[in-house]
């Protein structure tokens, strides 16, 4: 039987266990033909498969199950499957197998093994290579059961081929005491071409047949062996089942089999197994006399005697053969100090025995839960064991496999499995687990100490008390991951959506005894409490608990039941002091009540104290599929009273926290006046240029155009690199004058950087004429200077580096300039070209903030040109997409784009691994979003931009017909690289449902 922690054994048992199965290795299996009573199927090819739908690059072409029980011998199980590979990844997936089999009461015969290649069959059993091997498959678990699995690799297996194998397992747990019980689920979610299901009944009992979920033609017929049922299924419907289901949801049709007549029979199987275990020795009765003389209260002696089980006794299953349902006796699992979930129920049952208190196992199933009532009577269906009684007039139900439970008996967390069979004589039908929920899981009192002014930083100060199983995860957590750690995993959490974040105390934990809460505490100091907006200062506050408890389906277009969180009730509170006076708030109430859940709201101010209340609980445990629509209406409504903001108009003296709000102080208004400016500076600059130009100013004395450097590289920067163009051509003028040559200087200068070697090579001449050697710079370095210029234009060219090429690039030419400089004798020219005009004044004034903006840019602080990833997003960026929902909390940003120009909290788009996400300011100044999962995605339709100056826009289309847009940039071909990688998750989403 299974128990929900997960833990790994010691390594000793491991060792222990496997040592005791080494001896029965060496032969444990057989190869031989079917016994005569199997019916051999032939395999079949699809007509109408939808072989899309194919996983794992296999298609199943035969299941055939049959099962033969004779009267007095063995029980005997043949199985037969053959499956195609159609591609490599099918090849992977069954070229190895694996049979499972119990070798204390089972045996294994392999019966074939082949391969289907061009309608030739190709045995196997020869060539592949077979071992067995200890399989436990709950070793994680922590449970033995001894099995072992016989392991194959075939050898030789090819794409498109079918492999077709098969095997009979012989003999039954004896456990059952010969009773019989099977299942078959005749539903897949891949095609399956043919199914077949065979009861071979050879014994005179009444063998009782019941299908769940709909209805399945079973043939009945006589033989030699008895009573044949059977079933024939050929390409039968696929059914998918939705995401985020109830754990008791299964829609897939499945026919059982049982000997068992009723729940009585079931009682009776189960009664001798555990009373034989329950046991009161010295051994038991000690503890339990150590117990009675610290509790005087019966109540509090049944919470006393279950927290021994629960901390006393570590969960671990040795559950081989019949130990798979038959406990041990409570003297041995106490002498052992370990046992699984029946060891430790029938040593609490003892120790209750001991001081006269009565209670009983009780039977459950912790998937099936609540659906157990509709499934016919059956030993096998149950995997947990637990502990029932009765104390003042009131059913209890303990679970001694639970760790970290606290509180007396009155405030116990008991599960709800839906429904158990009571181990009790008399007991003949299920009992209900359900009961009334009256504690709180969760109460949050969030406390938020306001500054008087924007730049001071608040403080926050939060504390959750857990009380039941939230209490218990809670304490499971801490234990095994570390306090500190669960003080990390809460601080990122808070840093998700506060600005600013840094820890004032530590993380401190408290208990109470009594109820067996959990109180964890924290203080927090915040230094970007406000966000900035038009109006002045706002913040926002979120009953987050209950907004994540009433969350949104993955999958909104559905047939089955959404799971929803039940029984959930949840409490918060949201204080905010304010130490500037003068704040006002009306006091208001509102409830939401329909059928999934409950909400009361309060607000309250008093002695400047903002006080917010939320109360909530849930009414069921599922949302069916057709009230969905209605839910997320009810939960629209829940997120909008479960959020409360703030607005505290600015000040004068108060200035804008974040570049971002640096920039909310703009307008656009002022657009068609720069423009307008631009346009008569660029007049002046060139009129005064060409006055200039008309005058012909030469200097004897200087052979090139001299300039200083200082101002070559600041012109040079402040003309986003224009001047480079220009102090080129006019070096190459004066070449072409001194030489009298037929070079363009003009062209030269417009492809600067394709002729900077050149103009090197002719200032090495000058060099080694007038001082007989090479004084510009050596020629390696010349033409390796001349490479990075190559490249920086390369760069350039790539647009999102444009702005750092134009900086840097001017640096290169440096050892040109310096030369030049250094020929001018007279330093009249140098002079003369190095005075700054007015024209340059002014064009440097009108290209610097383009400059700026630019390297704004470029750095991600205004919204770039290019779409980028996201970890090149500022961390307040990112913490205002998350603190607006506009992204999931726990998910980075991969792929992210603004339209808009100066504030990218007006326009974005991106996706994260698993969402796809747009949002933009509508006119009214409000954010309109749209954050999808890619399961919900359909298609894109992508129409690219014709320019690069041009956006691309891409239509997003939902499984539920609507559709929303993302404008990207076409800059470096980004959009592609975007909606191939859009396109590739939504495949893959599809893929994985």
């Amino acid at each position: 039987m299974k128990r929900t922690s997960l833990h790994f054994a010691s390594w000793l048992l491991t060792f222990s266990v496997l040592f005791y199965n080494t001896s029965a290795f060496a032969k444990q299996y057989e190869i031989d033909k079917p016994n005569e009573w199997v019916i051999h199927h032939n395999v079949k090819h699809p007509q109408k498969s939808d072989l899309e739908k194919v996983r794992d690059g296999t298609l199943y072409l035969l299941l055939d199950n049959q099962i033969y029980v004779p009267n007095r011998q063995k029980q005997q199980r043949y199985t037969r499957l053959a499956m195609k590979a159609i591609n490599q990844s099918g090849v992977d997936y069954i070229s190895q197998l694996s049979l499972d089999f119990d070798p204390s009461y089972e045996s294994l015969i392999l019966n074939s093994l082949t391969i289907i290649r061009n309608n030739e069959r190709i045995d196997k059993l020869s060539s592949a290579k077979m071992s067995v091997i200890q399989g436990e498959p709950e070793l994680a678990n922590r449970i033995y059961n001894g099995s072992l699995s016989l392991n194959i690799i075939i050898d030789d297996m090819r794409s498109g081929d079918t492999l077709d194998y098969s095997y009979t397992i012989t003999g039954s747990n004896p456990v059952y005491a010969n009773k019989f019980s099977t299942r078959k689920t005749l539903n897949w979610s891949v095609p399956v071409v043919q199914q077949k299901m065979r009861v071979l009944w050879g014994k005179k009992t009444p063998l009782h047949i019941n299908t769940i979920n709909g209805a399945t033609d079973i043939r009945e017929a006589s033989n030699k062996y008895g009573t044949d049922y059977s079933i024939t299924l050929f390409e039968a419907p696929l059914l998918e089942q939705n995401s985020q289901t109830p754990t008791w949801y299964d829609p897939y049709t499945q026919v059982y089999f049982s000997e068992f007549d009723d729940w009585g029979q079931v009682v009776n199987w189960a009664h001798p197994l555990y009373q034989s275990a329950i046991e009161t020795p010295n051994s038991i009765v000690d503890i339990a006399e150590g117990i009675k003389s610290n509790y005087t209260k019966t109540s509090d002696k049944i919470a006393a005697a279950l927290r021994f089980s629960q901390d006393e006794i570590r969960y671990l299953g040795l559950e081989m053969g019949t130990n798979s349902h038959q406990p041990t006796p409570a003297s041995e699992t106490l002498s052992l100090r370990y046992g699984d979930c029946k060891d430790k129920t029938v040593l609490l049952i003892s120790l209750l025995k001991a001081m006269g208190i009565e209670a009983f196992p009780a039977l459950v199933d912790t998937e099936e839960t609540k659906r157990l009532i509709e499934l016919p009577a059956t030993a096998s269906v149950f995997n947990h064991v637990i502990v029932t009684l009765k104390q003042d007039g009131k059913r209890y139900w303990l679970d001694p496999t639970v760790n970290y439970q606290r509180g007396t008996l009155e405030y116990l967390a008991q599960p709800d499995y839906g429904y158990a069979l009571i181990i009790d004589k008399g007991e003949t039908a299920l009992t209900s687990m359900a009961q009334k929920p009256v504690h709180t899981n969760v109460s949050v009192e969030d406390k938020f100490f306001i500054a008087e002014k924007v730049s001071e930083p608040s403080r926050f100060e939060t504390q959750y008390t857990y009380a039941g199983f939230e209490a218990i995860n809670r304490r499971s957590n801490i234990a095994s991951s570390g306090l500190n750690s669960v003080a990390k995993s809460y601080f990122e959490y808070y840093q998700g959506f506060l600005n600013g974040l840094s820890i004032n105390e530590t993380m401190a934990i408290s208990e109470q005894e009594q109820t067996g809460k959990l109180i964890t505490k924290e203080s927090y100091l915040i230094d970007e409490f406000w966000e900035k907006t038009d109006e002045g200062y706002e913040a926002s506050f979120y009953a987050n608990e209950i907004q994540n408890s009433v969350y949104e389906p993955k999958q909104v277009n559905r047939t089955d039941p959404l799971y929803f969180s039940y029984p959930n009730i949840i409490n918060t509170t949201i204080k905010l002091h304010f130490a500037e006076k003068d704040w006002g708030f009306d006091s208001e109430k509102e409830e939401i009540d329909n059928d999934y859940f409950n909400l009361k709201t309060a607000t309250e101010f008093n002695n400047n104290v903002l006080t917010l209340t939320y109360s909530y609980y849930a009414k069921q445990d599922h949302i069916k599929a057709t009230q969905i629509d209605d839910y997320l209406a009810q939960r629209k409504k829940l997120i909008s009273a479960t959020h409360y903001p703030i607005l505290k108009y600015a000040k004068a003296s108060e200035t804008p926290q974040t570049t971002a709000d640096v920039l909310d102080s703009f307008g656009y208004s002022w657009l068609k006046y720069v423009l307008a400016g631009y346009i008569l500076v660029l007049i002046f600059f060139f009129a005064d240029w060409r006055l200039e130009s008309a005058k012909k100013v030469k200097f004897e004395d200087s052979p090139f155009y001299a300039v200083s450097v200082g101002k070559f590289i600041i012109y040079s920067i402040l003309s986003l690199g224009i001047f480079v163009n220009y102090w080129s051509y006019r070096n190459f003028k004066a070449i072409k004058e001194r030489d009298n040559s037929s070079i363009m200087p003009i062209a030269r200068g417009i492809f600067a950087f394709l002729w900077y070697y050149p103009l090197y090579l002719a200032l090495a001449e000058h060099s080694q004429q007038q001082l007989n050697k090479n004084k510009v710079m050596p020629n390696w370095t010349a033409l390796t200077l001349w490479l990075m210029v190559l490249a920086s234009a390369f760069a350039y060219r790539m647009d999102e580096y444009a702005t750092i090429v134009i900086c840097i690039t001017p640096f290169l030419w440096l050892p040109l300039v310096s030369y030049i400089e250094q020929t001018d004798t007279s330093k009249e020219a140098l002079h003369y070209n190095s005075h700054w005009r007015i024209r340059q004044y002014l064009i440097s004034l009108a290209f610097a903030p383009l400059l700026f903006l630019g390297v704004l840019q470029e750095v991600n602080i205004l919204p770039n040109a290019a779409i980028v990833k996201g970890d090149s997003l500022w961390p307040y960026q990112i913490h205002f997409l998350k603190r607006n929902r506009l992204t999931p909390e726990n998910e980075d940003i991969l792929y992210f784009y603004s339209d808009a120009v100066f504030d990218y909290r007006e326009d974005g788009n991106g996706i994260t691994e698993n969402y796809i996400f747009s949002y933009y300011k509508n006119d009214d100044g409000k954010l309109e979003s749209d954050l999808s999962h890619f399961k919900d995605i359909k298609e894109i339709e992508a129409s690219y931009g014709k320019t690069k100056l041009d956006n691309t826009t891409i239509k997003v289309i939902k499984t539920d017909g609507s559709d929303f847009l993302l404008i990207v940039g076409r800059l470096n071909e980004q959009d592609k690289v975007l909606v191939e990688q859009i396109n590739l998750r939504i495949t893959s989403k599809k893929v994985i449902n």
